[in-house]
């Protein structure tokens, strides 16, 4: 059997070896269409479906407030604000530059802006008053808004942070996520500490048994913070 080319001129191919060539196109495209893929995205792994963490806070205090906090609270409150990250960027961070920067914990301005973004979602979203309105509305208008803060924020920087070329004061900067990850959590256990240095007197009741408003995050049933993060109901 022979066959012509656009160059009109004569190869010599066998009908084994035209069979061969098909088999293994087909399998070619068998790995790559859709319908025969069979892991899930990262936008539906473990981190994106769910939101750790549903705490009572004392009911005197605002929780997104990090000057009304004490120790116990900010415990709560940073512990929350891990799960949000986590959550925020497998669910939404497909594009870098969409991304919660690993350094986080270095930019007060962030993480200011992350507790409001994190509690208007679960007012929206999780809340007695949540609806598919005020749902509608955190994406058309808060998260719009916290992404151009955030470029406000960090100005030139944004991109390195978001990449994890974090740079500050002491450059030292780190290689990794992982990294930035540890850097953060020891960030919260001295912001932890530091409140509990501060506190003078007896606990009261409000301490030890907190109360107040119930914060549920999906469907992820009440848990105490991970022990490395020091926190206890």
């Amino acid at each position: 059997m022979s066959i012509t080319t656009d160059r009109a001129t004569t190869a010599s191919v066998t009908t084994e070896e035209l069979v061969s060539d098909f088999e293994t196109s087909t399998d070619a495209a068998t790995n790559t269409d859709p319908a025969h893929r069979d892991w899930i995205p990262t936008c539906w792994s473990d981190e994106a479906r769910l939101i750790p963490g549903a705490y009572q806070f004392n009911d005197e205090i605002k929780p997104w407030n990090w000057l009304e906090l004490d120790a116990n609270e900010a415990e709560k409150l940073w512990s929350l604000l891990f799960g949000f990250v986590a959550f925020f960027n497998k669910r939404y961070g497909e594009r870098i530059d969409k991304q919660i920067p690993p350094c986080w914990a270095e930019h007060g301005p962030i993480v200011e802006e992350l507790t409001t973004l994190m509690f208007a979602r679960w007012h929206a979203f999780e809340s007695p008053q949540g609806s598919v309105g005020g749902a509608q509305y955190w994406h058309s208008y808060t998260l719009p808004a916290f992404y151009i803060r955030i470029l406000d924020w960090f100005g030139d920087d944004v991109l390195a942070c978001q990449q994890g070329g974090h740079r500050d004061q002491h450059n030292q900067p780190h290689e990794s996520d992982s990294s930035w990850v540890v850097r953060s959590e020891i960030i919260s256990i001295l912001d932890i500490t530091k409140r509990r240095n501060a506190k003078t007197g007896e606990a009261t009741d409000a301490d030890e048994t907190p109360h107040g408003v119930e914060i549920p995050f999906l469907w992820q049933p009440t848990k105490t913070p991970p022990q490395h993060r020091g926190g206890k109901e």
